[in-house]
């Protein structure tokens, strides 16, 4: 939990200093122009006193330290710093991943414009509703990637609006991307030394915006996933169909004045689910952004998009030390990148025969004259990016021993603390046993509503 108290001066800030702005990227997040106001929101130069720091990108610390970051408030750590907004009761953006939930302030809902009387604000005594950025997402309704202390989705039964229900109940979390904490880089590949990571929200987003959409940064443990050439022109891995979002000709967000110009027409869907992010290519998706740190991820050798050779998904065969003593092995992964009609026509594993579950977020195949059997099984169409509240049981809640024979098998958990690490998640401190991997469903439903045996 972050420290409240600390920050919530900031996060009171925030909210004012923000009101009535617009940047490409969409928040105080990039596109800054000339005479952007932007910075003061987040940096003081001569009376930061927070002691977070951070890593030059032109090498390492200078003189031995590692420059302060000058940020505004007491935040001692990243995560607590961005919580000052995007945390619980912060009113500086609409966007809570502490909860997994977009639970309004200035950012307003699809149904709110300026001008509406509604709800009372700071600085809008006669009970305005101010709207600083127009989304089209839903109040109350879960963040397409969950939460980090809370999140909802596994429970959600309304296949016609599984993502956008904006009254069901929040669970806590049963597996998160951990932040301000050391964890598994599970299919790191052998770039990364002992298969583990130390995590916080800049790990995965730029706060001062990207070429990639929501604020993806454009480079991971060394690895380019996006970016701009010396001339600012963007050259994106994820896109998104979003109202107004870049077009793949633009090559993603632009900077400065540009960028701003294209923030005009730009309305993000928050709660919509995944199947807002554009299908790309192996080289060149959301899929192959998370490959930036789970390498082996994306791996496929032999594989043509245009299906003309054979398939073959055997993957790097480096796990590092936390595979739970299998070693390295050769790894066979579901593959992502591939349409509905490839699964159809080469893997004679037919998706949903008759009808797409909703539930299902396909990354979506914009191309003209494309079908719903076009559309790409990505990553996130199985995970969640930051919390699942999904639960594990039976089969699902197991791991692997090596029987008389020298043989190993799946083995249904009894204890806590087996591999993999099944202790206390997000602060759920009965969560002890079968951790849902950022699961979409219980158990293994993400498998069945694709494959539907």
């Amino acid at each position: 939990m972050k420290r409240f108290s600390l920050v919530l001066g900031l996060a009171l800030a925030l909210s004012l200093v923000f009101v009535g702005t617009a940047y490409a990227n969409f928040g105080p997040h990039g596109g800054y122009i000339s005479d952007t106001d932007a910075c003061a929101g987040c940096h003081r130069a001569h009376s930061s006193f927070s002691t977070i720091t951070f890593d030059p990108k032109g090498g390492g610390p200078v003189g031995g330290e590692k420059p302060y970051a000058l940020l505004v408030g007491s935040a001692a750590t990243m995560t607590e710093f961005c919580e000052a907004c995007h945390g619980d009761a912060a009113p500086g953006a609409a966007t809570n991943v502490q909860s997994g939930r977009f639970d309004s302030g200035p950012s307003g809902d699809k149904t709110v414009a300026l001008g509406d009387t509604g709800q009372n604000v700071i600085g809008d005594p006669a009970g305005a509703q101010i709207v600083a950025y127009e989304t089209s997402s839903t109040f109350n309704a879960p963040l397409n990637g969950g939460g980090f202390g809370s999140a909802a989705g596994a429970e959600i039964l309304d296949t016609a609006s599984w993502e956008e229900n904006g009254s069901q109940v929040y669970k806590a979390v049963t597996s998160t991307h951990n932040m301000e904490a050391t964890g598994v880089l599970w299919g790191a590949g052998a770039s990364v030394s002992g298969n583990t990571m130390d995590l916080t929200c800049t790990s995965c987003h730029d706060p001062h915006g990207s070429a990639n959409y929501r604020l993806l940064k454009d480079e991971v443990q060394g690895n380019k996933v996006g970016g701009y050439d010396d001339a600012d022109t963007p050259s994106a891995f994820v896109y998104s169909t979003e109202t107004g979002y870049p077009t793949t000709g633009e090559g993603g967000w632009l900077k400065h004045q540009a960028g701003a110009d294209q923030m005009a027409a730009y309305r993000p869907d928050y709660t919509a689910g995944s199947s807002k992010i554009a299908a790309g290519t192996l080289g060149n998706s959301m899929s192959a952004w998370c490959a930036g740190c789970h390498e082996t991820y994306d791996e496929q050798s032999d594989w043509n998009i245009d299906n003309t050779v054979n398939l073959t998904y055997n993957y790097s065969a480096f796990e590092g030390a936390a595979d739970g003593g299998v070693g390295a092995q050769v790894r066979h992964r579901h593959p992502v990148d591939i349409t509905l009609t490839q699964g159809d026509a080469i893997l004679a594993v037919k998706a949903q025969a008759v009808a797409i579950d909703p539930r299902i977020p396909l990354e979506v195949n914009t191309q003209a004259g494309a079908t719903v059997r076009d559309n790409h099984v990505g990553c996130l169409t199985c995970h969640f990016a930051h919390g699942s509240d999904a639960l594990m049981s039976g089969w699902s809640d197991a791991h692997l021993v090596k029987n008389a024979a020298g043989i190993w098998a799946p083995e249904r958990d009894t204890t806590a603390g087996v591999e993999p690490d099944k202790g206390p998640v997000g602060g759920n401190a009965n969560n002890l046993a079968g951790t849902s991997a950022l699961l979409r469903a219980d158990n293994r439903g993400v498998c069945e509503r694709c494959h539907n045996k």
